[in-house]
């Protein structure tokens, strides 16, 4: 039972894989904009994210054998509307890039994704930090590497794993999941 996490990032995109309960790979994919930042730059530096994304899932995930992959999905409260729009396009090449390899996923919204760690659907980063540290053990200190995992544990709890540890949010977190993976799954039959 494999999940994978996606905190995507035009700077610093996080990425968790987890199998059956063990972390596989958690990471950053770095990222830096160009000095002209051309339309085409700005394409070129997307599809280089997605690429080395798809590296890291195709060591970790060989033949696509990945279970569910959990993006959390954009928080549309951005000041800045460049990176928002690039933003969008990275998440819709990554989901392209996960449609192409019939893996299923499902898009969580950061509020989502905080109910899901914290119990509460609010919680700056720190909190975050703090509470995957007490759940699960693991000391991360980066935020977008940590909210990568948080979506790799709520996948595996999607499949499965953490029968009875759940709290009562996560339980929701986890339904509200499951409904739009089985969504959109009817969607295709």
């Amino acid at each position: 039972m494999i999940s994978i996490g996606l905190d995507l990032s035009l700077a610093a995109t996080g990425v968790c894989v987890i199998k059956n309960g063990t972390t596989l790979f958690r990471g950053l994919v770095k990222s830096k904009p160009t000095p002209d930042g051309t339309p085409t730059d700005e394409l070129m530096r997307l599809l280089r994210i997605v690429g080395e994304i798809e590296s890291i899932l195709d060591e970790h995930c060989p033949d696509n054998t990945a279970d569910v992959v959990v993006i959390e999905g954009l928080a549309f409260m951005a000041r800045n509307t460049t990176a928002l729009v690039q933003l969008a396009g990275l998440n819709y090449f990554v989901r392209q890039m996960v449609y192409k390899a019939q893996v299923p996923f499902a898009i969580v919204a950061p509020s989502s994704l905080k109910k899901f760690i914290t119990g509460k659907g609010i919680g700056d980063k720190n909190i975050i930090l703090l509470e995957i540290y007490k759940r699960y053990g693991e000391t991360i200190l980066d935020d977008n590497e940590a909210d990568a995992f948080g979506l790799a544990q709520l996948g595996q709890a999607i499949l499965g794993g953490h029968k009875g540890t759940l709290i009562v949010p996560q339980l929701e977190v986890v339904e509200l999941v499951k409904k739009q993976l089985n969504e959109r799954s009817n969607s295709h039959t």
